[in-house]
């Protein structure tokens, strides 16, 4: 079962088909994906913000055949008026994959106003990159940064990954590759942990 409140933020906690919606996107998962996306559909008509942004990710993927951007940006719209930064952050998602940086940079800045983790990672890759926004590789790094201290997983690998490539200079190199086996040695105890879980429980049927 997927961990909501992690991909969606703490608002998926506001969700009253939180525990439906992880069924039906435990399904797409599986041989039994199409039957997943449309009860996530039904959900998404019903209410659930979380099956919303969903299916609006499915849409920007092609799990309909082509990639919808017009219809995911509409469902997007739907959970980011209704308060989900998820839902500001998948809009920016997709207008970056549209090319329209400056929206993209905009919705990106409102989700991490409301401190949704990938958000940081998001505007320090337009900053890195002058799309959008000007070019500025300090803010991208501050930006690296506050992702990483939030517990971002993959702003703690792209902080690396810029310190290497020297973003904070020589000395930021020694950070960066410090910041790697860091990365590398959580990975591994996170590994080793849960397989010891899984050696400790008792088997069950699989749910899909």
């Amino acid at each position: 079962m997927i961990d909501a409140v992690e991909l969606y933020g703490l608002e998926a906690l506001n969700d009253p088909f939180r525990e439906d919606f992880e069924r039906a996107r435990a399904l797409l998962d599986g041989p039994e994906w199409e039957r997943g996306l449309e009860e996530l559909e039904m959900l998404a008509h019903a209410g659930s913000m979380l099956s919303t942004i969903c299916v609006a990710g499915c849409m920007t993927k092609g799990w309909y055949d082509h990639k919808d951007f017009a219809g995911a940006e509409a469902w997007y719209r739907v959970a980011a008026e209704a308060g989900y930064a998820a839902g500001h952050f998948g809009l920016g998602v997709t207008y970056h994959q549209m090319g329209r940086f400056s929206d993209a940079s905009v919705e990106f800045q409102e989700a991490a106003s409301r401190d949704y983790g990938p958000a940081y990672n998001a505007l320090a890759h337009l900053y890195s990159r002058g799309e959008g926004v000007a070019l500025d590789r300090r803010k991208a790094l501050a930006l690296l940064r506050t992702g990483a201290s939030r517990g971002h997983q993959r702003a703690k690998a792209s902080l690396a990954k810029a310190l290497i490539h020297g973003y904070g200079g020589i000395r930021g190199r020694f950070e960066g590759l410090a910041r790697l086996f860091q990365l590398f040695a959580e990975v591994w105890r996170q590994t080793g942990a849960e397989e010891s879980a899984v050696k400790r429980m008792t088997p069950l049927p699989t749910v899909h």
